[in-house]
């Protein structure tokens, strides 16, 4: 109930707390550049944070580095889960987003570098656009970290010139943590960007509403994605609250042997693929949509309950139908040669 009896100096003096964010660190032989990951996560500008590492059964010394860093720096939060089996990215993930505090989540990987403006200007863009996901530009590098790209290919969105003016925000709402930078924002509506197709940069690019990754703790065997867990958990962001993009570069994505593309190192486009991962990622395209389309008729009550049923009717039909030109003309180059 309203108290009539507090005066109006009291109301403006009342100081906001910004949203805690949850970096979640996958990690799977990464022991050459785990401990510079996390060292980018603590160096944030943005202060309410926290750090989940989950170790997915390393073979090498990941371990032992994620302990080290852990000891000498008591001065941030980290959680580490050590997987007993080797379960995959999305499994970890589901597993650190049980012991995530903060409204907002990352999907880190172990071998990516944050810069320090990161989680600043992903809560400013994801507190100005209320969506689901916000996913920023990256840079790339190699194993020893030298840059290959300033505007990496594998962006799609690095084409497109219709970018919204700089999102205005008031820095004094929260004091000073909010700076004036100069970024600029597209919205993607779930209705007119189609489901499945890949809007985005790669994992350590976005920053997720925990409320909606939460609806993923349902999923029954999340060990089945053990590969493009990024663009599954993407999709359903996007499919479930729309998306963002920042055209401006936040992370450094380290290229490398072990990445699953195995792109050129030095262009990083897709149009540099072996055919047989292109067929991959065809293939990865139709599982997507089974796997969602079973987890969203599988949980028809909760969707129901959050969208209502003809929220539920929608979600299946985007599943199902939502279809691109550019998409399918990759699929069918990568099929004919």
């Amino acid at each position: 109930m309203y108290n009539k009896n507090i005066n109006k100096e009291e109301i403006l003096t009342i100081e906001f707390n910004t949203p805690k964010i949850s970096f979640i660190v996958t990690c799977y032989n990464k022991f050459q550049f785990i401990e510079e990951c996390l060292l980018s996560i603590k160096e944030q500008s943005y202060d309410n944070k926290e750090i989940i590492v989950v170790n997915d059964n390393s073979s090498d010394n990941s371990i032992e580095a994620i302990e080290k860093f852990k000891r000498n720096n008591s001065d941030i939060e980290v959680k580490v889960i050590n997987n007993e089996k080797n379960i995959g990215q999305f499994a970890s993930f589901i597993e650190g987003l049980k012991l995530a505090e903060g409204e907002f989540i990352t999907v880190t990987d172990g071998d990516d570098v944050l810069f320090t403006d990161f989680a600043k200007v992903h809560i400013k863009t994801q507190l100005s656009t209320t969506v689901a996901l916000t996913s920023a530009r990256q840079i790339e590098i190699d194993e020893k970290n030298i840059i290959h790209s300033f505007k990496s290919t594998d962006c799609p969105f690095i084409k497109l010139n219709d970018f919204s003016t700089n999102i205005k925000f008031n820095p004094d709402m929260f004091s000073n943590e909010f700076e004036n930078k100069d970024f600029k924002v597209k919205i993607l509506s779930n209705k007119k960007h189609s489901f499945a197709t890949w809007h985005w940069s790669p994992s350590s690019s976005a920053v997720i509403r925990k409320s909606v990754c939460e609806i993923l703790l349902n999923f029954k065997e999340p060990e089945k994605l053990k590969i493009t867990a990024d663009k599954f958990i993407f999709s359903f962001a996007h499919l479930i609250g729309s998306s963002a993009l920042i055209d401006t570069p936040l992370y450094a994505y380290r290229r490398h042997n072990n990445n699953f593309s195995k792109a050129n190192k030095l262009i990083g486009s897709e149009k540099y693929l072996k055919t047989e991962i292109q067929k991959k990622y065809i293939q990865n395209n139709f599982l997507i949509r089974r796997e969602m389309w079973k987890f969203v008729t599988e949980n028809k009550n909760l969707i129901e309950e959050q969208f209502g049923h003809s929220g539920y009717i929608r979600i299946l039909n985007k599943i199902i139908f939502s279809f691109d030109f550019s998409t399918l003309k990759s699929a069918l180059k990568s099929l004919w040669v």
